[in-house]
């Protein structure tokens, strides 16, 4: 074998390789493709594809769709290598190329369905869905009946793990094999986990590993050998999964495969230490949400007298011995010159290995400060939804939550501008007209039915059932952007312009509400003084009466 440097291995990780996208060359095969191969997770899109690849019919279509670097070529480059596939079928294996230097994308799939006509063995493309979309709208008239069928599938809303088809089409999309799962046990993706160990693991034939103790062995000072290490250690990759999972669901982050291994080539071979790296502004998309989580950015009594200390040298005896435990980790900090941004990157280092054990655990002493205990309670509500079939004490559990802290943050929202009602219960503010506030009673309670017998639970979150008395709302989304806002309602916070896109979604459903409260037979107002006036329809008669505020 030739003396592979680990930065050269690391490099089939970075999506500017010509590793980053598999095509169809004729060229001998080298240690960087066994590099490539070690990398390779087998996905379930990849497993029902092929099952049903067996039984496909004769002059069918399958489209194998989602976004750039989803590793739909990986796929399809396989089947057409697979004996089983190789002659029964046709393969197009990207569907953004032409056959021809002045022809269109769009072109070269009217030419594809022109010929596939006169061919009896089924035809298997890759194509983005946004190039899907726009051959539904660009493709050729003769076509019509492959693009209404492209339109159908773009408008249905598909179950999951499993393949739309229409006619002589089927679809097998990406988005439908979701890269993350909400999990009890906080395994939130065995997808990247098994990526993972497939990269860092040490038995014998895994070649990253051997060229790893080979740099270690000759070059420990690179940060590289560092970070590498440190990726090794499991509670190190469960803390990254869980910020990748928070960048899906918080920022709408779409993690492709390509995108997924730039990402791990940033951490290791960025200019600092893997916990910096994290947080360093790079090319990479993930980088650039996940950098919005950065735990430095806490400011705990605890972790602000922790980096004052630090940066004026004071005496920390317990801090020394954990630092000289990092030595078997390559990792350097200096307490006698002591950097700007060195206690930054320190507390860095205790979130990253929240979960590991190292030396005398001084960096536990701050884990409680590192706790995803939002994110956790909303996995928590997220597999009471899914799983809830109406038990007693499933019930009472959710129950708690749609009372304490769905409807409890929807009134608190609702009533920001009448701060009297805050203690009121059921009582909703309608508006305010000549200083005069009006609220009504408003009986809000979840839709136990709707929540038994309809699709809760979605990958990036579940939907609520609520009624306003006797009439069902439509269900609403609640995204860890809301639910997040929600928990901070009912702790006194006052939204402001950074929580626009969740405020959004709870004025909808505020709206929602007020309007129900609108048509109520009993309206209170508020006249600013201690007085509390009180309308109340009943039988074609409306009664006013006086209260004490």
């Amino acid at each position: 074998m030739s003396a592979i440097t680990l930065r050269q291995a690391l490099n089939v990780l970075a999506k500017s390789s010509s590793f980053s996208v598999s095509t169809e060359i004729d060229r001998r095969k080298d240690e960087f493709d066994q590099l490539k191969v070690l990398l390779f997770v087998k996905q379930d899109i990849e497993k029902d594809l092929q099952r049903y690849l067996d039984s496909a019919n004769p002059g069918e279509i399958i489209f194998l769709c989602g976004s750039s670097g989803d590793g739909k070529s990986e796929i399809l480059t396989r089947c057409k290598s697979d004996p089983r596939y190789q002659h029964k079928f046709s393969f197009h294996l990207d569907a953004t190329h032409s056959f021809a230097p002045r022809q269109s994308a769009i072109d070269a799939l009217n030419d594809l369905f022109d010929g596939h006509d006169q061919r009896a063995c089924p035809l298997l493309i890759g194509i983005n869905t946004g190039m899907l979309a726009n051959f539904a709208r660009e493709g050729a008239a003769r076509h019509q009946p492959i693009r209404s069928t492209i339109d159908s599938f773009l408008s249905a809303k598909q179950d999951e793990n499993s393949p739309f088809q229409l006619a002589n089409c089927s679809f097998f999309d990406f988005e439908h094999y979701p890269k993350f799962q909400f999990d009890e046990d906080k395994n939130y993706s065995s997808f990247i986990k098994s990526l993972l160990n497939n990269l860092t693991n040490n038995e014998d034939k895994n070649l990253f590993y051997f060229i790893f103790r080979n740099e270690e062995v000759k070059n420990p000072h690179l940060k590289e050998v560092a970070n590498f290490k440190l990726l090794c250690m499991p509670g190190v990759q469960d803390v990254l999964i869980t910020q990748l999972f928070k960048a899906r669901l918080i920022k709408d982050q779409f993690v492709t495969t390509r995108t997924l291994l730039d990402f791990l080539h940033h951490l290791i071979m960025g200019p600092g230490y893997l916990f910096d790296n994290l947080f360093t502004a790079a090319e990479n998309d993930l980088i650039k949400k996940v950098s919005d989580f950065d735990p430095a950015r806490l400011h705990t009594y605890e972790l602000d007298q922790f980096i004052l200390r630090y940066e004026l040298g004071l005496v920390d005896s317990e801090l020394d011995d954990f630092l000289a435990a990092l030595e078997p980790l390559h990792i350097e900090f200096d307490r006698k010159y002591v950097k700007s941004g060195d206690a930054a990157s320190l507390i860095r280092l205790f979130w990253l290995l929240q979960h590991e054990s190292l030396g005398n655990d001084y960096h536990r002493k701050f884990s409680a400060f590192f706790n995803e205990t939002l994110f956790e309670r909303y996995s928590e509500i997220w597999h009471m939804h899914k799983n809830y079939t109406a038990n007693p004490e499933q019930k009472k559990l959710l129950n708690r939550f749609y009372a304490s802290d769905l409807i409890a943050g929807i009134q608190r929202y609702a009533n920001r501008k009448a701060p009297e009602l805050s203690m009121q219960k059921e009582e909703f503010f309608l508006g305010e007209f000549g200083g005069v506030k009006l609220t009504a009673p408003v009986e809000v309670k979840p839709d136990w039915d709707a929540i038994r017998n309809k699709h809760t639970a979605h990958p990036t979150g579940f939907d609520i059932y609520l009624k306003v008395g006797q009439n069902a709302l439509p269900p609403v989304h609640i995204g860890l952007n809301l639910f997040e806002l929600l928990h901070k309602l009912n702790n006194g916070y006052r939204p402001n312009k950074y929580d626009k896109n969740a405020i959004v979604l709870l004025d909808e459903l505020v709206e929602l509400i007020t309007e129900q409260a609108k048509s109520s037979s009993d309206i209170k107002f508020y006249d600013g003084g201690a007085r509390v006036y009180r309308a109340k329809a009943d039988d074609d008669m409306i009664t006013i009466s006086g209260m004490e505020g």
